[in-house]
């Protein structure tokens, strides 16, 4: 499903969820490794403790092309799903919140490896070549009333922030 094409920031969202395979599970290194037409050079990703088995105080900022080709070698065995998707939006800036849950399974067998519901908190800026995605991070978040928590004690997003179910980036259910 594709954004509106008005809408810039979801449309950002679109691109990088097709690069880094959340809409059928693969990435192709061979084509598509531009990321400038969605990211800014330095864009990276962070996935705060305890996600992914980082350890508090840890947490280090992986370069997005880095973070694709770790992806990339983990989807030849395995199939990520999201699901009970959620969206906030920041009411001042172009900063987007997707709650989802995570599930991860072997690619032949039907067992789920991992279950990790998360807040993937996306931060833009304008360049000279229009909007990009600067900077992601992913929190823990069992629900999305705790990934609102984090985006206003944490992230310093308004008080009124809420978020609204949400089908897309790559969401089953």
């Amino acid at each position: 499903m594709s954004p509106p094409p008005e809408d810039d920031l979801l449309a950002l969202i679109h691109t990088w969820a097709t690069h880094f395979g959340y809409y059928d599970g693969t990435i192709d290194l061979q084509t598509g490794g531009d990321l400038s037409a969605f990211t800014t050079a330095d864009c990276t990703l962070t996935a705060h403790a305890p996600l992914w088995g980082t350890r508090e105080g840890k947490e280090v900022a992986t370069p997005a092309a880095e973070v694709r080709k770790q992806l990339a070698r983990m989807l030849r065995w395995v199939r990520i799903a999201r699901h009970d998707m959620h969206l906030a939006r920041h009411p001042q800036e172009d900063s987007i919140c997707l709650f989802f849950t995570v599930k991860i399974r072997f690619f032949l067998l039907p067992i789920t490896l991992m279950t990790v519901p998360l807040a993937f908190v996306v931060t833009t800026s304008e360049t000279d070549r229009g909007l990009r995605i600067c900077d992601i991070h992913e929190w823990p978040a069992a629900t999305p009333a705790e990934a609102r928590r984090v985006l206003v004690e944490t992230c310093g997003w308004p008080e009124e922030t809420t978020f609204t179910p949400h089908v897309a980036f790559g969401a089953v259910s």
